[in-house]
């Protein structure tokens, strides 16, 4: 089971792994991706639910332990 997970922890793992902040969305929300576009989420600006976490799970090549 994927466990819901703050914003900055977020963030750290997809710097790491070269995803950009594309540009800001409505309200709280930005959507980041991969530079070259291939890969987009959008993420809100708080505590991110577990559905986001496993779609972000399926994009990345590893996730951190403390994300299951």
């Amino acid at each position: 089971m994927v466990k819901p997970q703050k914003y900055r922890d977020v963030v750290k793992v997809l710097v790491a792994h070269g995803w950009v902040l594309v540009r800001q969305s409505k309200g709280s929300h930005e959507l980041w991706g991969l530079p070259d576009g291939t890969k987009r989420e959008v993420i809100y600006r708080g505590e991110i639910s577990s559905g986001v976490i496993r779609q972000l799970s399926s994009k990345l090549p590893d996730v951190p332990p403390e994300w299951r």
